[in-house]
């Protein structure tokens, strides 16, 4: 039987291919999310298995093995309900949503400090205590529930040394996410977090990219429609090297033309059709 260090070993191999795959955000963190439940399984049938060498043997495992793989668990999957749960709406309603999981981070570490602290700061004193299972009467004042149901698989206080540790890493994202919000509305929005400079110059007017923008906003065409148009005509402005300064004033003046109305969409239309009829003409 492979030994747990292999185990995991091949475990951050196989998270590492899944990094590297060309597939979408949501579909990675599913195979991600499968990995750590395996190796979470695997881990659980390998220690039934066989016997730690000495307690500094079981307390490694379940003060920093165990700990890092369910880590990656929460993770994996608070971003998956990130991406499928945020709101659809203004970046800055976004940010307010971002800045309540945050907090929702600090009142769960508050409510643990002296133990955060205890494992930031590498503390060893009560090690023997909080990660060896022979401590059964700490399980009583656990409020992970499957300490009870498989008491050969956890300790008292392993899970909340996953806490610790995915309380770093969902911080960090959070605050990359809320970084990510500010650039876009200042025209900031590549990976990098570079402005993102084209070569592309708007040559008609700046009504007229107004109007294609509502278009293209209303058809659900970018987004499928779910996109702040604020947020959509920076993006593109910063595309086409144009500044638009005011929008919904254009919007305005757009919506109250006495005739054809969708002037530029029409010319478009017209324009295709020419060619088209051209080329058939061939």
């Amino acid at each position: 039987m492979k030994n747990h260090i292999t185990l995991v070993e091949q475990y951050f191999v196989q998270q590492k291919e899944h990094e590297l795959k060309k597939i979408t955000k949501n579909e990675k963190l599913k195979l991600q999310i499968n990995q750590s439940k395996e190796i979470i399984y695997d881990l659980r049938v390998n220690i039934r298995n066989r016997k730690f060498e000495d307690n500094n043997e079981e307390i490694q495992f379940f003060k920093s093995v165990k700990p890092t793989i369910y880590a990656d668990f929460i993770f994996y999957n608070n971003q998956l309900k990130y991406q499928v749960s945020k709101p659809n709406s203004t970046n800055s309603i976004l940010k307010g949503y971002l800045k309540n999981e945050l907090k929702k981070l600090e009142a769960k570490k508050r409510k643990n400090l002296e133990f955060y602290r205890y494992y930031k700061h590498k503390s060893t004193f009560l090690d023997h205590i909080y990660f060896l299972r022979k401590n059964k009467q700490l399980e009583l004042f656990s409020t992970d529930i499957s300490v009870h149901l498989d008491s050969e698989f956890y300790t008292s206080h392993d899970t909340l040394a996953a806490e610790v540790i995915v309380y770093d890493m969902l911080t960090n994202f959070y605050k990359k996410e809320i970084n990510t919000l500010k650039n876009i509305s200042s025209g900031i929005f590549d990976d990098n977090n570079k402005a993102l400079k084209t070569s592309l110059q708007w040559t008609a007017s700046k009504t007229d990219l107004v109007e294609l923008i509502y278009a293209l906003k209303v058809s659900g065409a970018i987004n499928t429609g779910y996109i702040n148009t604020k947020d959509l005509i920076t993006q593109l402005s910063t595309v086409f090297n144009i500044d638009i300064p005011n929008s919904y004033k254009t919007y305005s003046e757009i919506k109250n033309r006495s005739q054809e109305t969708t002037k530029f969409l029409n010319k478009l239309t017209a324009n295709l059709q020419e060619k088209l009829d051209y080329d058939d003409g061939l």
